[in-house]
């Protein structure tokens, strides 16, 4: 007899390590643990906090600086200082498209885990829950109801995260419009002044970008946690 997706599965998963847990099945597959995701996941969120405060706090006020200062300007080519600036920026974008690869897998295997968890509920499909991410205007507010839909199935219920999920996505929409503003000032900068604008704004997104991760990794944590116990209940 074929198996219907919305009643429970005839056992729990037994172990952590990413792979498929038997007697759990769904209408997109088997559950999945997303223990090594999280973890991966996490890692990157506190190196991306670290080099947010290190390029855009440190170094940009190191910058700052050195656009003020008049022996600068007399000097032929780029300093020291600017090809410190080059290089860990380089490396940070790298850290920020592993960061995108890494929460695109962990929200697609959390979406397809809360189908088979509260599939009633569920409405966005898991490449959905991915790419309103990436589609200009439903960005804007899409992602947050699917991570809703996320939640409600991993907790089984809406009260929880009431005050992390919102606030995360606040965040989110605040860093995402000064990262916007910030990159058209550097690219449009015609003249010092408006170059030490951009830097100060700069230096605005640093407390918003580190607050954006630390609330992305109770999110992140505390579904990956959710999710783990409801599939364990259903052991018999």
């Amino acid at each position: 007899m074929d198996s219907n997706p919305y009643l429970a599965p005839l056992s729990a998963p037994t172990n952590s390590t990413g792979s498929n847990v038997p007697g759990i099945k769904g209408p997109y597959g088997a559950f999945r643990q997303n223990g090594r995701l999280k973890t991966a996941l996490v890692s990157l969120l506190v190196i991306d906090a670290m080099m947010s405060i290190f390029n855009s706090g440190v170094l940009n006020l190191l910058d700052i600086q050195q656009q003020n200062s008049d022996e600068y300007w007399l000097t032929d080519g780029p300093s020291k200082l600017d090809e410190i600036i080059t290089l860990t920026g380089s490396l940070h974008m790298v850290v920020i498209f592993s960061l995108i690869i890494i929460f695109s897998a962990w929200i697609n295997r959390s979406c397809k885990n809360g189908w088979l968890l509260d599939a009633p509920h569920m409405k966005t499909t898991p490449r959905l829950s991915v790419g309103y991410f990436f589609i200009p205007l439903l960005s804007l507010w899409k992602p947050y109801g699917a991570m809703k839909e996320i939640r409600r199935a991993s907790h089984g219920n809406d009260n929880a995260l009431r005050s992390i999920l919102p606030l995360w996505w606040t965040f989110w929409l605040t860093s995402n419009v000064l990262a916007h503003i910030i990159f058209k000032l550097y690219t449009n900068s015609e003249d010092q002044e408006s170059y030490l604008m951009a830097c100060k704004l700069d230096l605005v997104s640093v407390p918003v970008d580190v607050t954006l991760n630390y609330l992305a990794i109770a999110l992140v944590t505390s579904i990956t946690l959710a999710q783990q116990r409801r599939a364990a209940q259903w052991k018999i």
